[in-house]
């Protein structure tokens, strides 16, 4: 018996025993396949022996429907280095073996992608704190920071991923108390919407045409994104930017001008020129349009049934949204008759001051 008809036959008895939650699928001399289902993460293994075997390492072929091809076209490498260590000697269940625990012992590895694409979007001046993955709790610690600013959390990856969105966790920050809720609230929010269908479907289309995608990096992009953001956001009103440049300087008496408030449309002001601009005129009947910029980070983010993004934006640069805030609830008719007794005051200390002179 040659060294091949041995193993083939050694794999056919012990594979599914050495390697839990596998199946034989084909199991000859021409093609090994084994179905591995490790994690809810199924791997379907290919293994074809060259000529030479067993002088020459067996050729390795993965698929997954959950794990990327960049991780697969990886995790190959590594099988065939394995399998170069067993040369002149029986390679297949120690490749197999190799494999499925790789797979245990790294469970972010059905993330791989979005893990490599969120550390090109930090750049390459990122550290490796900012972004720092725990396999054996199978969590991603994300530590954003601009300027004197931070936001950390935690993201664990289920194990039913990406069929269930991560679970955000343990979130801190030195933002403003309004930015921080906006800010937690709003990443659950996108990593919802990539599992959960809409309530409101395009015509024609059901909850079963919805597709779950991943959530990490949509969720933590959005993190990111929002703490750079933010220390580089003007007041409409001032020009100034809306948070100092020190955290310490922080106004968190909401009675002060320099406060900073977050409207219905997503944009920063201080407390005193949102004050002053809500009343002062002209008022329109509608109520007055928000002045500020588009900016990339914003509250009305939705996803389509595919989960792909899209933002809410106007043609113009200008945001034009109603200005609205639940502090403020105020008509435009009670407006006008607050500006008009206000400027009746102002006449009458003038007409007094002039005839004091």
């Amino acid at each position: 018996m040659s060294i091949l008809d041995f193993e083939i036959e050694e794999v056919r008895k012990l594979c599914e025993n050495v390697v839990p939650n596998s199946k034989i699928i084909a199991c000859t001399s021409g093609l090994l396949r084994v179905d591995i289902d490790q994690l809810n993460r199924p791997i379907t293994v290919c293994i074809r022996f060259p000529e030479t075997y067993p002088n020459q390492h067996i050729l390795v072929e993965l698929k997954s429907k959950t794990l990327s091809e960049k991780f697969l076209n990886r995790l190959v490498s590594l099988c065939e280095k394995k399998a170069q260590e067993h040369l002149g000697k029986t390679q297949c269940l120690h490749v197999l073996r190799f494999m499925q625990e790789y797979v245990l012992e790294n469970p972010l590895c059905v993330c791989f992608d979005e893990i490599q694409a969120l550390r090109k979007d930090m750049g390459n001046d990122a550290s490796p704190e900012q972004l720092k993955l725990k396999q054996k709790s199978s969590t991603v610690l994300l530590n954003a920071k601009a300027g004197g600013y931070f936001y950390r959390v935690k993201a664990l990856v289920p194990q039913e991923y990406p069929q269930k969105c991560v679970d955000l966790r343990q979130q801190e920050t030195n933002l403003p108390a309004i930015l921080s809720r906006y800010l937690n609230g709003q990443s659950r929010e996108i990593a919802r919407q990539c599992v959960e269908a809409p309530l409101r479907l395009p015509k024609g289309k059901t909850p079963r045409d919805f597709k779950p995608v991943p959530s990490l990096y949509k969720a933590l992009k959005f993190c990111l994104e929002a703490i750079c953001a933010f220390p580089k956001e003007c007041c409409p009103v001032c020009g100034l930017l809306a948070l100092p440049a020190d955290p310490k300087d922080l106004e968190t008496d909401d009675s002060k001008d320099a406060y900073v408030e977050r409207v219905y449309c997503g944009h920063l002001f201080h407390q005193g020129c949102l004050k002053l601009y809500l009343r002062e005129p002209p008022f329109p009947k509608d109520g007055k349009l928000c002045p500020a910029k588009q900016r990339h980070v914003r509250s009305d983010t939705t996803y389509d049934l595919q989960g792909n993004q899209s933002l809410n934006t106007s043609k113009n640069d200008e945001c034009g949204m109603r200005l609205a805030h639940d502090r403020w609830v105020t008509n435009t008719k009670v407006a006008e008759s607050r500006w008009a007794q206000k400027q009746a005051r102002r006449r009458e200390l003038e007409e007094v001051v002039d005839f004091l002179k």
